[in-house]
């Protein structure tokens, strides 16, 4: 008897920034005025979570 494991396929994008916009619509204006990679950490935050960004994400 053989036992197999199926794992769900993940498909990760590139560029989380992209990936919001492609979900949720337009970056919040706001997004420019921080650090780049602190905008793409926030970007893949409100991926994993499945819900746009506010402002006070920025300030957490």
């Amino acid at each position: 008897m053989v036992l197999t494991l199926e794992l769900p396929i993940r498909h990760i994008s590139p560029d989380p920034l992209s990936a919001y916009e492609t979900r949720f619509g337009a970056l919040p204006s706001w997004l420019d005025e921080i650090d780049a990679g602190e905008a793409r950490a926030l970007a893949r935050l409100a991926l994993r979570r499945g819900a746009p960004l506010c402002p006070a994400d920025h300030l957490s």
